[in-house]
């Protein structure tokens, strides 16, 4: 959940920005999933056995569905995407129908 200093946060860095502009905008999502923690990496991600039973993709992706839907209602007619990357840890542990 956005907490209000996040929310302010979006909306200051956002407001300049005219929703017509043809400046691009892209969306990076953040998967912190791993199957294995490699030794260089220094993202904020986790391995199933550091998260124990509390979090899974599938709790992950409901909380990630309630941030789009919390962007949605405060910035409501929001600028296309141009484009969309996914990254971070293995996004591939999410699934097909997660991703």
């Amino acid at each position: 959940m956005t907490e209000p200093a996040e929310s302010a946060r979006l909306d200051h860095a956002l407001r300049g920005r005219s929703r017509s502009s043809a400046a691009p905008f892209g969306v990076y999502v953040h998967v912190p999933f791993c199957a294995t923690r490699c030794g260089y990496c220094d993202f904020n991600t986790y391995t199933v056995g550091e998260l124990g039973s509390s979090v899974s993709p599938q709790s992950w992706l409901t909380g990630l569905w309630q941030e789009l839907e919390q962007a949605v209602e405060l910035l409501g007619d929001a600028p296309t995407a141009d484009t969309v990357f996914v990254g971070g840890g293995t996004p591939s542990l999410l699934g097909g129908d997660g991703l």
